[in-house]
């Protein structure tokens, strides 16, 4: 009856073993797949990337001319602002000496 127990034990290590060997296959075949299918894949179009240095260069240079031109109008809007300043001041020196105004 030993002799029998011990057998039975080997039997059930032995089948234990191949079922453990045959899951390692089954991993081993499931990365195999996930490899294959990522070797396959394409990368992303980066073509595009090179093109738009010329459009940042483009919108670098209009930013700049853009800048100049807000430069020159804000020079000419503030001799505006000084030639009223001058016309108020001349109107109340006006308003003063009037015998009339005030």
């Amino acid at each position: 009856m030993g002799k029998l127990k011990d057998q039975l034990a080997g039997v059930a290590a032995l089948i234990a073993a191949i079922i453990a060997i045959g899951g390692g296959f089954v991993k081993y075949g499931e990365v195999m797949t996930k490899l294959d299918s990522l070797s396959s894949a394409t990368a992303p179009d980066l073509s595009g990337i090179d093109n738009n240095s010329f459009g940042i260069n483009d919108n670098a240079q209009a930013i700049t001319e853009n800048k100049a031109n807000l430069e020159k109008e804000v020079s000419i809007l503030n001799k505006e602002i000084q030639l009223l300043d001058l016309q108020i001041k001349e109107l109340k020196e006006l308003q003063k000496s009037n015998p009339l105004g005030g």
